[in-house]
């Protein structure tokens, strides 16, 4: 029997550098979310064990693990390590030789060879093409086509950017103006990005461009053709895609934006770019609340001089709020918390008729609670402020402690508390 072991130190001290097309024409990218286990629909129980992950130098890189037979019946490893480009991979692949059963471990890689090249080329989220060409006997070259067998525990695939962000990440909305670059032409536009855990949006609008047929550059790579009527135009994408929109499977950070007809550029971003905020894979660097850092950043206003927590702790000042006897039974909770990375507050109502309830911090209003009929638990209703701000909430830009809190309808009080310091 032939059993391969791919060895940890080969895997960390291999770093492959990914090289971007020329030219944009996949119509879906491979994302962490193709990781699983992908079967060879025609062939008898064999098949892929691939994962995308993250090499120390940050470049996205695949290992696939090929599990087949030999000539001899017996079963058979093969190992490939590859790179990710648009909607395929391409593979090293190696195998392993002279190597026994719960062998000690040895220095060095040397039973690990390289045998030749394959590729997986995705058509969806749940299937592909594997081509293969080596040097062994046993494997030699040819193809065979594969379908999913297992996904990764919460993760949804849409073959978009958005497979891929950061778990942490918080909402982030950039744009950027067109000029335009051509004389005789007056015409502008602009180009907006925006993302929140799970979704990622990015668009461009043009006004005043002579009507026809216009392609989207964004660095140097064509993004797609748009249409311009009555001198307005414009091109959507979303991950995941979105009715109306095409699926968004590039990244358009730090890239100029321009705009071209048959004959050349007719707008550009120019200087303008869209920045790699502090929100994104690393956490938001410029709210940070923790004692041993010092560096008590954030809004002024919505935090205390002096105000931190030590990482991996939290201070939280909660308060039930009172029913005024508008809606009699009317309830609710307003919570406050500081963690060393955020702050968050929160108010709930419940018990209320379904509508709308304007909710105000020291006399100010701040928000609308949308009060809703659940399915098995009445009429509740919530709203969320938060520093960063986090996609579906608002942001925090006051501090409730020591203020009264008053939820309205038709400028009545239904419910309030004088919400404590601490």
């Amino acid at each position: 029997m032939k059993i391969y072991r791919w060895l940890p130190g080969f895997i960390a001290g291999l770093y492959l550098t990914v090289l971007a097309p020329d030219v944009f024409s996949a119509e879906l990218m491979v994302t962490r979310s193709f990781t699983g286990a992908w079967d060879q629909i025609n062939q008898e129980s064999q098949g892929l064990s691939l994962q995308v992950i993250e090499q120390a130098n940050d470049a996205r890189v695949a290992l696939a693990y090929w599990y087949t037979y030999g000539t001899d019946r017996k079963s058979a490893w093969y190992l490939g390590v590859g790179q990710i480009v648009d909607d395929h991979i391409n593979f090293e692949l190696y195998n392993a030789q002279d190597v026994g059963f719960m062998e000690d471990g040895k220095p060095g890689d040397e039973s690990v060879r390289p045998i030749g090249t394959m590729t997986m080329t995705f058509t969806s989220c749940d299937s592909g093409t594997v081509t293969f060409a080596t040097n062994h006997d046993e494997v030699g070259s040819g193809s065979f086509e594969i379908g999913r067998l297992t996904e990764t525990l919460n993760t949804q695939c849409s073959g978009g950017i958005s497979d891929d962000m950061d778990a942490m990440a918080t909402l982030g909305d950039q744009r950027i103006q067109l000029t335009s670059t051509r004389e005789g032409i007056d015409a502008s536009g602009h180009a907006r990005y925006e993302d929140a855990p799970g979704r990622s949006q990015f668009e461009i609008e043009t006004d005043g461009l002579p009507d026809g047929d216009y392609h989207l550059y964004v660095g140097t790579d064509d993004r797609g053709e748009f249409t311009v009527s009555g001198g307005r135009g414009e091109l959507e994408f979303s991950s995941p895609m979105e009715s109306g929109k095409r699926l968004l499977t590039f990244d358009p950070h730090e890239m100029q934006i321009r705009i071209h007809d048959g004959t050349g550029e007719v707008l550009s971003s120019l200087d303008g770019i869209f920045e790699r905020e502090a929100h994104g894979r690393d956490g938001d660097q410029d709210h940070d609340y923790d004692c041993e850092s010092g560096m008590g950043m954030g809004n002024n206003e919505n935090h205390r001089s002096g105000d931190c927590v030590a990482a991996g702790e939290a201070l939280k000042v909660t308060a039930d709020l009172v029913d005024t006897g508008q809606f009699q039974g009317a309830s609710g909770e307003a919570q406050w918390q500081m963690t060393s990375g955020f702050i968050e507050f929160s108010v709930d109502i419940e018990d209320v008729p379904a509508g709308n309830y304007p909710v105000a911090i020291g006399g100010r209003e701040v928000g609308i609670i949308v009060a809703r009929k659940m399915m098995y638990s009445g009429v509740y209703g919530r709203i969320m402020f938060r520093d960063p701000q986090l996609y579906g909430g608002y942001q925090l830009d006051f501090d409730p402690r020591g203020q009264a809190i008053e939820i309205t309808q038709q400028n009545n009080v239904i419910l309030r508390v004088n919400f404590p310091v601490e």
